[in-house]
């Protein structure tokens, strides 16, 4: 495919459905799409095959890849762009709750953003939580049972919004995310899958209160320590003989 303008554009505007055939999109976006030298099969009763039928099945595989990857890596840069500003992004950690933002980016429209702010009740329990795995070295079934002793709220079903109960996996989640120190991070996770703390995306600075210091979630975390810590300012992880 040639052309001489943006190949993000001409990607979007051929994925994009529309009445008229692929070829015919594509051209009236100021490019030529060339495909393969092999005749189209003829039907001698309906005659030469139709415009709508000539770009092969290859070719429109190619595009729609192209468009997913373009698409794909535009979202990335926004999420990126969120978190670096300090907007939080995915879930809302137990804990905090959300206060909604009104940016203005300069030459597009206004949007709402959210930024994080404690949930008092909520908090409490992050912080036990820390002190119990860090200097009481409880493990996470021991933390559950004293959070539902102590009648400490559960973190809501996601789905329903509605109270959930205390969990292991709980537990676990609120002791993994370093958003407790203060900072903004995204990218841990892809498919389910743990991503290396080196593509980790985090704000620059601290952009909302935190619930913790980064020597009690380093504390909490020995075993995995160097895959969960903030970074220094500097991007250096802290060193474990410091926690």
């Amino acid at each position: 495919m040639t052309t001489n303008t943006n190949q993000d554009d001409v990607a979007r505007w051929a994925a994009t459905a529309g009445r008229r055939s692929l070829t015919q999109r594509v051209a009236a976006h100021g490019a030529r799409l060339f495909c393969s030298a092999k005749r189209q099969p003829t039907d001698r009763r309906s005659g030469p095959a139709s415009d709508s039928s000539e770009v092969p099945w290859a070719v429109r595989q190619r595009v729609l890849r192209e468009y997913h990857d373009t698409t794909l890596a535009q979202a990335r840069r926004g999420s990126e762009e969120l978190v670096r500003a300090g907007f939080n992004t995915g879930a809302m950690p137990y804990g905090y709750r959300s206060r909604r933002v009104r940016v203005s980016p300069v030459g597009r429209r206004p949007r709402w953003r959210a930024r994080l702010v404690i949930e008092s009740a909520e908090a409490i329990a992050v912080k036990l939580i820390f002190r119990w795995r860090g200097e009481a070295g409880l493990g996470t079934a021991a933390i559950r049972r004293r959070l539902i002793d102590a009648r400490c709220p559960a973190p809501r079903d996601p789905e329903t919004g509605l109270d959930g109960v205390w969990t292991r996996a709980a537990v676990r989640a609120v002791l993994r995310n370093p958003k407790y120190t203060g900072r903004q991070v995204w990218g841990r996770h892809h498919h389910g899958r743990r991503v290396p703390r080196a593509q980790w995306v985090w704000s620059q600075e601290w952009v909302h209160p935190p619930l913790i210091t980064v020597a009690e979630f380093t504390a909490a975390n020995r075993h995995q320590w160097r895959a969960d810590t903030p970074p220094t300012n500097d991007g250096a992880v802290p060193d474990r003989r410091a926690a």
